[in-house]
């Protein structure tokens, strides 16, 4: 036996390796994470230089690429540009040179080109709005006067010129082109084309030049050099620090063989001692697997069987009110029942192929199955649950009749779902056997969906469908003009629900259409007692395709012109708007023809897109929440709300900001130049307009 002494040295040696060798592995791993870090990093930042300057190129050539994978590619390298710049190894001293040529170059470099997309984007998106509309355009020319038919050659000609000068890049098509149309017809229409191609061709004219400069510098980025230098630059340092580790991991190794050295010694000297720790390890092993009254396994080791099977299935077995046995017979008396049945279950399982039994806790067992199908473990919980109900338990005299709720499951997550149905089971007298489906989980949302329904019902009946009323306030006036009507239900207990709770289920019944006619007509009534406003009303598409919500809406109108003018139709923004379609086109000349105005509802997301001015008389655009919030905190949505103001103004369209809450918005709002705001600031939704007709910033 080897004495105190000299195990403690061994053990002193054998903990000094030991630390060594930790210190080596996190030094080794903070270099590996670190360097590979910095490499991903740089390379990252790499491929978005180079995805971004490929879509860049794309959206220069072709009219009807989309944006949105630029915007996505340009917040993609602002936060990798960011993470390059924290990268862990650029901390340490050997590489503050590498950290100030990023800061200084490629920081520099990054920013310039960033901006310069900014520019690219804005230039972009006027010249080929400007080129698609004046596409459309040149095909009206077509249905001119057969004299001034000429007209359209010109501005074919012209238009090709510009569609030839974006694919190209080359100003050369443009430079002496007479880009001007010009006819002495008298004919109004002729006269009227010629005027909005023009307006188009000269605008043009002038972004051309500074759209295909920009292009140029974004294209002929030199960032992927850099890169490539720093790249070279970071790989002759870090070899430096690979044969700084390189040396330390010999050193580890040799430490390491000394140490195994006296380690086996160790274990061939107190054999003996660690066959008897075996032993007491195995018997530890059982009790963290096995169930200590059943024998049966625990649940720790059921979540271990389950990730090892493919295909597995579950049967859960509950005993029914066992914790009235337990209150009126004793726990004792509880643990020979938990027993008793275990065997009974264990035998009727023994002789099928492919399960395995645990006690989950409690009255609870679970069988896990391999590869059988649903129908089979369904067929043999019953066959289960019949048995046991058949059968009665002798404790010490007493004589229990046991039964079983069981529910089955093939549907991950296993267990989850087979906790769900069992739980069905025991709330339904009716059954005691239960599959797990998917339409459980749908039957809920039946019953909401019915109760929704019968609310909507019940309010239409008692005529507690409303409107309420949110003012529009002109920002440049501080007068409020307006006010939009807004949906909502008083439940009898009189509290109010918005539309998030029940117009989305309204939509798929006929109610839906009843709460629209409800609403025309208290809007129209509200309009009448309040005659210095306007007021809009929402509209979606399965609205305007109903023939009696529209035979409704005119007839109203026609009952009430002198209302009928203040009344306008806001396009809700949650469907597309076929701009096509014949229906929607005569809907709007109808609404228009009332002195009645037309909104988009929600511009900048979703379905709502330039396309719709170009086929669609439009009056007014409300510019989305998720554009406007974030103005105050993010530049990007602030270029994107001038954008679209700009554009209106150019359009001749008024514009509306959503979502103002704070007066720090509605002043920035008002700087921009923004005609009017909506929002909590001024007023929440009311049942009745404002009492002032004024507000104050």
């Amino acid at each position: 036996m080897l004495n105190k002494k000299v195990i403690s040295i061994i053990a002193l040696f054998g903990f000094f390796s030991f630390s060594v060798l930790v210190y080596f592995y996190f030094v080794q791993r903070d270099f590996t994470k670190n360097q590979r870090e910095f490499v991903t990093n740089l390379d990252t930042l790499d491929n978005y230089n180079s995805d971004i300057t490929s879509e860049l190129l794309k959206n220069a050539l072709y009219a009807y690429n989309s944006q949105d994978t630029i915007a996505h590619e340009y917040d993609l390298m602002q936060n990798q540009l960011r993470k390059l710049e924290n990268s862990n190894i650029l901390q340490h001293a050997a590489y503050a040179s590498i950290k100030n040529s990023i800061d200084k170059s490629i920081k520099n470099r990054v920013n310039t080109f960033l901006g310069e997309i900014q520019d690219f984007l804005l230039l972009n998106a006027a010249v080929k709005n400007s080129v698609v509309f004046l596409s459309v355009h040149v095909e009206n020319a077509l249905t001119l006067k057969k004299e001034d038919r000429g007209i359209y050659i010109d501005a074919v000609k012209i238009l090709d010129s510009f569609k030839d000068t974006k694919k190209t890049q080359d100003l050369d098509y443009i430079r002496h082109m007479h880009y001007l149309l010009h006819s002495d017809s008298k004919d109004k229409r002729t006269q009227k084309f010629i005027k909005i191609f023009n307006l188009h061709s000269t605008y043009l004219m002038k972004k051309f030049p500074d759209f295909i400069s920009v292009t140029k510098k974004v294209l002929n980025n030199k960032i992927g050099k850099l890169l490539n230098e720093e790249r070279e630059n970071f790989n002759h340092i870090a070899l430096h620090d690979f044969q700084f580790l390189d040396l330390f991991a010999f050193i580890v190794f040799v430490l390491l063989c000394i140490y195994f050295i006296f380690l086996i010694y160790l274990l061939i000297k107190y054999y003996k001692t660690h066959t008897k720790f075996i032993k007491a390890a195995n018997s530890l092993q059982y009790s963290l697997t096995h169930d200590s009254l059943t024998g049966l396994y625990n649940r720790s080791m059921f979540e271990k069987d389950k990730k090892e099977l493919d295909k597995p299935a579950i049967l859960l077995a509950n005993i029914d009110s066992f914790k009235e046995v337990n209150d009126v017979y004793g726990n004792d008396f509880g643990n020979s029942i938990l027993k008793d049945m275990s065997k009974v279950m264990q035998t009727y399982f023994s002789s099928i192929s492919g399960t395995k039994m645990y006690r989950m806790g409690g009255d609870e067992f679970a069988v896990l199955f391999e590869n059988r199908s649903s129908q089979d473990v369904f067929e043999i919980a019953k066959k289960l649950e019949y048995l046991i109900a058949n059968k009665s338990c002798e404790i010490d005299t007493i004589e229990v009749n046991v039964s079983v709720s069981v529910a089955t499951n093939t549907v991950k997550p296993l267990l989850e779902n087979a906790d769900f149905a069992l739980k069905l089971v025991k709330k339904d007298i009716t059954q005691r056997v239960l599959e797990y489906n998917k339409s459980l989980a749908v039957k809920e949302n039946w019953k909401n969906n019915i109760e929704t329904i019968n609310i909507i019902k019940s309010a239409l009946k008692e005529d507690r469908v409303v409107p309420y009323f949110q003012a529009i306030v002109n920002l440049q006036t501080l007068k409020i003009e307006k006010y939009e009507a807004l949906v909502r239900i008083v439940l009898p207990s009189k509290e109010v629900l918005s539309p998030f709770f029940f117009l989305e289920i309204a939509a798929k019944t006929q109610y839906y259409y009843e709460i629209t006619k409800v609403m025309i007509t208290k809007t129209i009534q509200m309009a009448k007692e309040r005659n210095a406003c306007r007021f809009s009303i929402n509209f979606s598409m399965k609205d305007i395709i109903n023939e009696e919500i529209i035979s409704i809406l005119f007839a109203l109108f026609d009952a009430n012109r002198d209302v009928a003018s203040r009344i306008d139709i806001e396009l809700l923004e949650t469907e597309a708007v076929v701009v096509d379609d014949e229906r929607i086109n005569r809907f709007l000349e109808k609404v228009h023809s009332y002195g009645s105005k037309v909104l988009i509802d929600d511009f900048g997301t979703g379905y709502s897109n330039f396309s719709y001015f170009s086929s669609l008389d439009i009056d007014v655009v409300k510019i989305d929440a998720s554009i406007v919030s974030e103005i105050l905190t993010d530049e990007k949505k602030l270029h994107m709300l001038k954008s679209i103001h700009n554009f209106t103004i150019g359009m001749g369209m008024q514009n509306v900001a959503e979502f103002v809450e704070s007066r720090e918005l509605a002043l920035s709002l008002k700087e921009l130049g923004i005609e009017y705001a909506q929002g909590y600031y001024f007023s929440k939704p009311l049942p009745k307009p404002l009492d002032y007709d004024t507000v104050t910033l």
